[in-house]
């Protein structure tokens, strides 16, 4: 098992009670802190970057602390850190709960955002309908250039460039709030090649930024439907979490796939940013009885943070508790198995396809994996967000001073090949891509394909 997102895997679990100010001794202090703690749990994190360029890093934010700063902005300077890392898994919470207070506050911009290949950002209209057109390419709000402002953006998180520009483009509204860019909105855009200037008096609540992207964080993790009475649809936007309801929605929807005799299954993850991986091997046990699986194990650093972790979780029988600190703890087993749970009453038979995409990530790019590895299903769409041998594991905690929330990864994890050499994505056995044409228009290309070839 994988840890998921990080700011969908801690959203709200730290409670309140920071100052929203900090001076520049306390934030230096927390910087001090988060390095510690990265080089005590990391596995290791200068893999892909080197430790001088990590260091010259974190002196450089360290040099543009004024005598004080907010805890938001103060976020983003982290953010710097922890994306030279280029480890996604290691991260501030993107969604951070000290903040919650605002949550509620129409203080956000009242706009989601697509990008071309080029950088270029465009409204995609969906956040709040008739305030931007659809497919007006944001030039500027309130002076701050968005085309810049994005780019950054993308350096702030680690990973695959793909994976970089989606979670940056998706985040954009949530990372002006927190560079400090508050209601009015002054938006320059242009549209139809003429350019345009509106000012929006009141902001939009997070909600209504987040819930199209990340549906798993406003009560939807994942949905059901029949497409044309010839396609079943199921959206699983997280595995986070016990594996019963998970079971309980599988068994429904595949009762209801069998009493319609529907032949085809579109089984869509691109908004599956990971969780419990058992809830993936259930999910499996309704189409595959073939032997598979979905990860050939791991190297884990063992330190005395992540012990602590386990302990105050209640987890006190865990093996890893007697491994020596400082060391590498290798957990490898590339031998395939049974599926670990398999539905007689309402298996499936027919063409399965699982769709995937650039935030497909951790326990779904496993699940991804697995399936391509062992060919369990039909991979569709773009390729996974994480290399198949990727960082995982996290490890959760505060900083001291700010109570920014982080995480960290401790282990690295082989994908399903068992190959330690391996550095590329999930990549579908069927490329469709969806362009930002596409999303400005609400079409699904993947859709369209699958419900053609299902005539």
């Amino acid at each position: 098992m994988k840890t998921a997102l990080p700011f969908l895997f801690v959203f709200f679990t730290f409670l309140s009670g920071f100052a929203q100010r900090i001076s520049k001794t306390e934030a230096i202090a927390d910087i001090d802190y988060l390095d510690k703690v990265i080089r005590a749990a990391h596995y290791n994190p200068f893999l892909y970057t080197s430790e001088v360029k990590y260091t010259q890093k974190i002196n450089q934010v360290k040099s543009t602390i004024p005598d004080s700063i907010e805890t938001r902005p103060f976020t983003l300077k982290l953010g710097e850190i922890t994306g030279l890392i280029d480890d996604a898994h290691t991260a501030p919470t993107f969604i951070q709960s000290i903040f919650k207070a605002d949550f509620r506050k129409p203080v956000f911009l009242p706009l989601t955002f697509v990008a071309d290949k080029k950088g270029k950002t465009y409204s995609d209209g969906k956040a709040l309908p008739g305030i931007i057109p659809a497919g007006a390419e944001i030039i500027s709000v309130n002076g701050t250039s968005i085309q810049k402002f994005y780019q950054e953006s993308a350096l702030r998180v680690g990973g695959l460039q793909t994976y970089r520009n989606e979670i940056a483009i998706k985040m954009l509204g949530y990372n002006l709030y927190l560079s400090g860019i508050r209601p009015p909105f002054k938006i320059t855009y242009q549209y139809q090649h003429k350019k345009e200037i509106k000012t929006i008096e009141n902001g939009s609540i997070l909600r209504d930024l987040i819930g199209d992207a990340f549906p798993n964080l406003v009560g939807k993790p994942y949905s059901f439907n029949i497409l044309e009475d010839k396609v079943a649809n199921i959206e699983l936007n997280t595995l986070e979490g016990d594996y019963h309801p998970y079971l309980k929605f599988f068994d429904s929807c595949f009762t209801v796939i069998k009493q319609k005799k529907i032949k085809t299954l579109a089984i869509d993850i691109r908004k599956n940013t990971g969780g419990n991986s058992i809830n993936a091997d259930l999910l499996l046990g309704f189409f595959n009885s073939k032997k598979y699986t979905l990860s050939g194990g791991k190297n884990w650093k063992i330190s005395q943070l992540y012990k602590d972790q386990l302990t105050k979780q209640g987890d006190t029988s865990n093996n890893y508790l007697k491994q020596s600190n400082n060391s590498i703890w290798q957990r490898h087993n590339c031998e395939p198995y049974d599926p670990k749970y398999t539905s007689e009453q309402a298996f499936f038979n027919g063409q399965v396809y699982i769709i995937t995409g650039p935030m497909t990530f951790s326990s779904a790019n496993m699940l991804a994996d697995g399936v391509k590895q062992f060919k369990l299903a039909k991979l569709i769409g773009e390729a996974t967000g994480e290399n198949t041998n990727d960082f995982g594991e996290g490890y959760r905690f505060q900083l001291p001073n700010s109570k920014i929330g982080f995480n960290v990864s401790t282990s690295l994890d082989f994908g399903a090949d068992c190959n330690n050499k391996t550095k590329h994505p999930v990549l579908p056995d069927r490329q469709i891509e969806t362009s930002y044409l596409d999303k400005i228009k609400g079409l699904d290309p993947v859709l369209q394909y699958i419900l053609k070839v299902s005539e």
